[in-house]
């Protein structure tokens, strides 16, 4: 009896004549039964490795789609807390810039009170300085 083998390699080396025909020898129908087979066998291997292959790049990228999601919400919420300090500053901005304009017109007049005081100890005429009233520097 030949080895399968020497089957394979007789029918990989001569191409079949019309009494070779590959249903006729029982071993070489063995042997390409057991070739399907193993392809067969390989095939399923292969498409099962490629389904979890494409479940777990699933899996990762249903993990990122997640994570991205939490990071873009809490970007979210500190983009809410610095729109809402910036608003808060500018407020602040407004106010100190309302403040600083009344007391360099308070220092004015209080240097022009000054100066018309000097003047009136030296007895030099001078017009009377213009008196900002002090309650309307409420700033609260």
């Amino acid at each position: 009896m030949a080895s399968p083998a020497s089957v394979v390699s007789a029918v990989t080396m001569s191409p079949p004549t019309g009494s070779e025909a590959p249903g006729c020898d029982p071993q070489l129908a063995a042997v390409t039964a057991e070739r399907k087979r193993k392809r067969k066998e390989s095939n399923r291997l292969s498409a099962q490795r490629s389904r979890a292959r494409k479940q777990r790049q699933l899996d990762e990228l249903t993990d990122q789609v997640a994570a991205l999601r939490a990071r873009n919400g809490a970007m979210a919420a500190a983009a809410y807390d610095i729109e809402r300090r910036c608003a808060a500053v500018q407020a602040e901005n407004t106010l100190l810039q309302a403040m600083n304009l009344e007391l360099g017109e308070r220092l004015q007049s209080l240097t022009e009170l000054i100066q018309w005081m000097e003047g009136a100890m030296y007895h030099q005429p001078q017009p009377q300085p213009q008196l900002l009233d002090a309650n309307m520097y409420n700033y609260y």
